[in-house]
């Protein structure tokens, strides 16, 4: 669990000694940047979202779509909460092709796919796990704080 991720590495208790995690430092929730804004005495970085679920997500859906690594996959955008509502946002996605970041929309044709099947896979995958398996997916959420910890 999170909790036993934190015990093993220590770094992600950052200098103030507090560290509000909930995902990934580069995507904020609302929860998330109303703390932020409300103790100004902690460091930004040290607040993150479970979002970071979603975006590893869609990452995996987009990089499946086009057969590459999923690392060769960058600036996906989860905009909301980790919930039904969520936004995944592919429109500034670019794909490592040859050493150099391409935008998707050149790499990936068929937008009528990323408008409609992409986003609602995103959006629904945590429904279905829980369909699927009769109860959440806690693990999922905990792997990518864990991937977040690991600096």
């Amino acid at each position: 669990n999170a909790l036993t991720c934190m015990k093993k590495h220590p770094l992600s208790l950052q200098s103030s000694g507090i560290n509000a995690e909930y995902g990934s430092f580069k995507l904020f929730n609302t929860n998330a940047l109303t703390c932020m804004k409300n103790a100004p005495s902690i460091p930004p970085t040290n607040f993150t979202c479970l979002t970071r679920l979603d975006q590893n997500r869609a990452k995996a859906k987009l990089a499946s779509k086009l057969g590459v690594s999923v690392s060769e996959i960058r600036n996906v955008i989860i905009w909301g909460n980790h919930s039904g509502t969520q936004f995944p946002d592919a429109r500034h996605a670019t794909v490592m092709v040859g050493g150099e970041g391409k935008p998707l929309t050149e790499v990936l044709s068929d937008d009528a796919w990323v408008k409609s099947e992409f986003i609602e896979m995103i959006q629904q995958r945590g429904a279905a796990v829980i369909k699927a398996r009769g109860l959440s997916s806690a693990m999922s959420a905990t792997k990518p704080i864990c991937g977040e910890l690991l600096w």
